[in-house]
């Protein structure tokens, strides 16, 4: 399980953080780290609070509900912004479906 997961799977993980974490995910984590590389091992990380996260990642790049200083943006209005942006730039003048 070990080499197929790890070395078959085309991700490149440089650190993984999980935040107040459940008691599932924790005995989950007891299972499957036996099966892991070290290397993989020492790149997850378990974070109890959310200031915690402030020694990894700058506020510049966390949402506000995570100590940070992202505003939220809804979905809808994402989509709006993106279906605009779609329509215009059609590929060779045929219009975009999607």
């Amino acid at each position: 399980m070990n080499s197929s997961y790890q070395d078959c799977v085309p991700v490149r993980y440089k650190e993984i953080h999980f935040i107040n974490e459940s008691f599932v995910m924790r005995a989950m984590w007891a299972m499957v780290r036996g099966f892991l590389s070290e290397k993989i091992r020492n790149r997850v990380y378990f974070h109890s609070k959310v200031e915690e996260l402030l020694d990894f990642f700058p506020p510049s790049v966390l949402p506000v509900e995570y100590g940070g200083e992202v505003q939220d943006i809804s979905m809808e209005t994402w989509l709006r912004k993106a279906n605009k942006e779609h329509e215009a730039n059609t590929m060779k003048g045929q219009p975009n479906y999607y």
